[in-house]
């Protein structure tokens, strides 16, 4: 005869496959095609030389770039701290669309910034990939000095995304700001494979161990009633 304890604990068993089941299936839909987790790919400047612009205290410098993916995480951008005298104060990036219309600004301390590296400044835009943009940098509060901005030539360095140049309204010639973008962009179809295996093996490890249960459950019911009808 089967026990009530053995059927409730069953039942519960039961619950505990199912929930792990949609577990597996919810995750494998955040992958894909919600997209909840996404790779990153840089582009920057191939350049091993710069120069650099005026302070960017009063004066901006805007760089006009069509960004290559949707999503930005972050900017990376180059200052010389004019051998420290320019380390206090806040640098600003202003973003604006095609028709000069400013939509955000990044605030990032500048005595947090390298001095002649490029500090990766977190952005998260979502932008338009394949639309002008331009990104002006411009700094307030500082002291002695307000740092200068690195920039190369563009002519084969790029970045690809980096068109015009400007420190105030000149265009400088043939330059292009030394900047990193660094996107987020979609899984490809074997990292979403490789996701989805992973889900896979861990959902059937927590089966195999629910089944393992109720196995050694079966097996002790099994002993029990064997004992009663020996009785």
């Amino acid at each position: 005869m089967i026990s009530g304890a053995y059927m409730t604990e069953k039942k519960k068993q039961t619950i505990k496959t199912a929930a792990i089941a949609a577990c597996m299936a919810a995750a494998w839909i955040l992958i894909w095609p919600v997209g909840v987790l996404r790779d990153t790919l840089i582009s920057r400047t191939a350049a091993d030389y710069s120069m650099n612009t005026g302070p960017v205290g009063e004066v901006a410098a805007i760089q006009e770039f069509v960004p290559q993916y949707d999503r930005i995480r972050s900017l990376g951008i180059d200052i010389g701290k004019q051998n420290g005298a320019a380390d206090q104060g806040t640098l600003y990036l202003h973003f604006y669309d095609e028709n000069l219309h400013e939509f955000t600004q990044i605030p990032q301390d500048i005595s947090q910034m390298k001095d002649g590296e490029l500090t990766d400044i977190p952005v998260n835009l979502k932008l338009e990939a394949g639309k002008r943009y331009y990104v002006s940098v411009l700094c307030e509060d500082y002291g002695e000095a307000a740092p200068v901005l690195h920039y190369r030539s563009l002519s084969g360095n790029g970045p690809v995304e980096n068109l015009h140049f400007y420190y105030g309204p000149v265009v400088i010639e043939d330059a292009s700001a030394n900047i990193r973008f660094t996107y987020e962009i979609p899984l490809n179809p074997a990292q979403i494979l490789f996701y989805d295996s992973v889900i896979l093996l861990l959902g059937s490890a927590a089966l195999r161990f629910i089944r393992g249960g109720r196995k050694s459950m079966e097996e002790d019911e099994t002993f029990v009633n064997t004992e009663d009808d020996g009785k």
